[in-house]
């Protein structure tokens, strides 16, 4: 073979790899460019990035800046930070945006895209930075469909457990109604009578204003749990959470004939939460609770529900607020354990199945864990216990986990 021959087959494989090269980038189902630091000369652009951005730098450049990593414009400053990345490893120089901005939202291209970047050595020596772009628009549009379509089921869930108790409600409701009547009917006869003074007159009218009122409230605080809206944290109070809680639990619990607690610490700190949601997972699980009392058949004695609400943590700041909601029920089977957050699994013959996985969807929402553990006394089970715990702000990392002590059958 003639010498002279090789610098000419040489060039022809290097051609060759390079097209082989450039096929494969341009078959990619992504935008790449590469562009030196402090230019704005376009080394390399796939078919990708040249559909979208043309033949110039400026969609690179756009990509980086609105992805949060500085423009490579040439400027004084832009080549002293070219200088200072002289002599580090290609590994160091290695960016990934950070996971805030990895998508973002082109408006010239109406897409969302996931950006990665990295540095790397030119073949003439220059650092240069390549930008990979990759169209993550279907992926976005079904996370939103899917944040709507768990909106819509929180908001399910919250008609179901209103509809499992409008008969307490009816109930709750005719008792200001009935007394406003009968309240009505004496001012009726002591008027025809002609035995009312003035005095007497306005005692009543309180009267009846005051069971009007409590009426209203009912009403109001149960259109407030069901309507529909999309989840919004608020600075809410447990104390006061709990008062709400309260009133809506008593409502169910007292035709039922069980009997309802409410523990609350003292000095609790806020919580940056959804309240309508916290509220209904409380429900959710007082609910589960008495229905739980009644497939046990305790005696009149035995029949409760008990909500604590206390701090979690060590120190004066507590990491964490602690709801533990404890009935004197069946508990669950122990080859049910592994199950109870399951969709569709229920434990009761006219269950659907919603329930404790709305309820855990929501706690791990608001960053904060769920479990659930049987309660025993010389190995009978007397009841079961539901923990979970909501971050006191979105600074505190609490460790998850329950504190179920020595108790067995512990699920979280």
């Amino acid at each position: 073979m003639n010498d002279s021959t090789i610098p000419t087959r040489i060039a022809r494989q290097l051609a060759a790899a390079q097209e082989r090269f450039r096929t494969v980038l341009d078959a990619l189902d992504a935008s790449v460019s590469v562009a030196p630091i402090g230019s704005v000369e376009l080394l390399f652009a796939n078919r990708r990035y040249r559909q979208w951005f043309g033949e110039t730098t400026d969609g690179h450049l756009a990509l980086l800046a609105q992805g949060g990593a500085p423009q490579t414009n040439a400027t004084d400053e832009s080549v002293d930070a070219v200088d200072s990345f002289v002599g580090l490893p290609l590994d160091d120089l290695t960016h990934s945006f950070a996971p805030d901005h990895t998508d973002i939202y082109v408006q010239q291209l109406g897409r969302w895209v996931e950006l990665k970047s990295r540095y790397l050595t030119w073949v003439d020596g220059r650092l240069v930075q390549m930008v990979i772009a990759v169209d993550v628009t279907a992926r976005h549009d079904a996370e939103e469909r899917a944040a709507a379509q768990e909106e819509h089921t929180q908001a399910v869930g919250r008609l179901i457990t209103m509809g499992e108790m409008a008969s307490s409600v009816a109930h709750e409701l005719n008792q200001p109604l009935a007394a406003i009547s009968n309240y009505c009917a004496g001012i009726i006869s002591r008027s025809d009578s002609a035995r009312l003074d003035a005095a007497e007159l306005h005692d009543v009218l309180e009267k009846i204003a005051h069971q009007a009122q409590r009426a209203g409230q009912i009403v109001q605080h149960i259109r407030a749990f069901v309507k529909r809206s999309a989840p919004q944290l608020q600075v809410a109070n447990p104390r006061e959470l709990m008062d709400q809680v309260t009133e809506l639990a008593e409502i169910s619990l007292r035709r039922r004939h069980i009997t309802f607690e409410s523990l609350v610490d003292d000095d609790l700190p806020d919580l940056c939460i959804d309240p309508v949601l916290v509220e209904q997972v409380l429900l959710n699980l007082i609910r589960n609770g008495a229905d739980s009392v009644d497939s046990a058949e305790r005696p009149s004695d035995r029949r409760s529900v008990k909500v604590c609400v206390r701090a979690r943590g060590c120190g004066c700041e507590p990491a964490a607020i602690e709801f533990r909601v404890t009935d004197t029920g069946a508990g669950f089977a122990a080859e049910n354990a592994n199950r109870l957050y399951e969709a569709f699994f229920s434990t009761k013959s006219d269950g659907m199945g919603m329930g404790l996985n709305l309820c855990r969807s929501i706690i791990e929402a608001h960053r904060g864990r769920i479990s659930a553990t049987n309660l025993y006394n010389d190995g009978e089970v007397v009841g079961c216990r539901f923990t979970f715990w909501i971050p006191v702000s979105a600074r505190s990392a609490p460790h998850p986990g329950s504190q179920a002590g020595s108790y067995s059958n512990s699920i979280g």
